[in-house]
């Protein structure tokens, strides 16, 4: 099969890898084969199409599995290759190119990529599955990034994992996404929802946006939950509610019941 014979999932696929970085092929399948009559097909024509991309040089996989290799080639975890972004950049100009790095990326750094495109999967699975929900955007990193000055003029970027519109009906919801593997200290948290802060004080999102985004916190679980909300409560007086903390099993729900309550008042 030739570039110029690729499907437009093929240039879909092409285009998402480029943007979320990495992708498990159970991700992929959910994500563009959720037409198919069962999650085990959709697996197989996942399996099929990453085979196919990954013979033509389009993507490869990382050396390691989620899962364990037992699992065989549905715990793949795929990335674009730099032949991939030039096919792209053949058909968009303003696609970016990169050299990929020969060295595999650290566990830590794997295992938060995927988080932030697992949240993606399930933002556009809540889309899907509701009537009234509509995802408006979905910023990777880079472009979720924000630049701004301290009231001392000093240049600095705050580094949201990922920025999230939703719409329904007349209504829209605004977030920026922290993505959360109990990995860092609490004091560290705190440091980065003081510089929400300070960009919240700039003034920049609400000129621009017309409200500021809420800062969602995704953690593992009840626990880190817990100690994340009592660290902002006791650290941020009265800017807490500028953030919410979630655990990952709370977040499609959120994101349904946040909209579902703003629509009945």
């Amino acid at each position: 099969m030739k570039w110029n014979q690729l499907t437009a999932n093929d240039i879909a696929i092409l285009h998402f890898l480029n943007q979320a970085r990495l992708a498990t092929t159970h991700q992929l399948a959910r994500l563009f084969y959720s037409d198919s009559p069962s999650p085990e097909t959709a697996i197989r024509r996942a399996n099929f199409t990453t085979k196919r991309l990954k013979q033509e040089g389009l993507i490869s996989h990382l050396d390691r599995r989620i899962g364990g290799a037992r699992k065989g080639s549905a715990s793949y975890v795929w990335q674009i290759t730099f032949q991939g972004l030039k096919v792209l950049k053949g058909k968009d100009n303003t696609i970016a190119l990169r050299y990929k790095n020969r060295y595999e990326p650290t566990q830590h750094h794997v295992e938060h990529t995927l988080a932030i495109t697992e949240i993606f999967v399930e933002t556009i699975e809540v889309a899907r599955n509701s009537g009234a929900i509509s995802l408006e955007d979905f910023s990777f990193e880079p472009t979720s990034w924000r630049d701004y000055q301290k009231l001392s003029g000093v240049g600095l970027t705050l580094k949201p994992d990922a920025y999230l519109e939703l719409l329904n009906g007349e209504y829209e919801d605004h977030y920026f996404l922290e993505i959360d593997r109990s990995t860092e200290s609490l004091a560290r948290v705190v440091n980065t929802c003081k510089k929400y802060i300070e960009y919240y004080r700039s003034g920049i999102e609400q000129r621009q946006k017309e409200v500021f985004p809420y800062v969602l916190w995704i953690v593992p679980d009840d626990k880190r939950k817990t100690a994340i909300s009592k660290a902002i409560q006791n650290e941020l007086y009265n800017f807490w509610e500028l953030f919410t903390v979630i655990t990952l099993d709370e977040y499609q729900s959120y994101i349904k019941g946040g909209l579902e309550n703003e629509s009945e008042e």
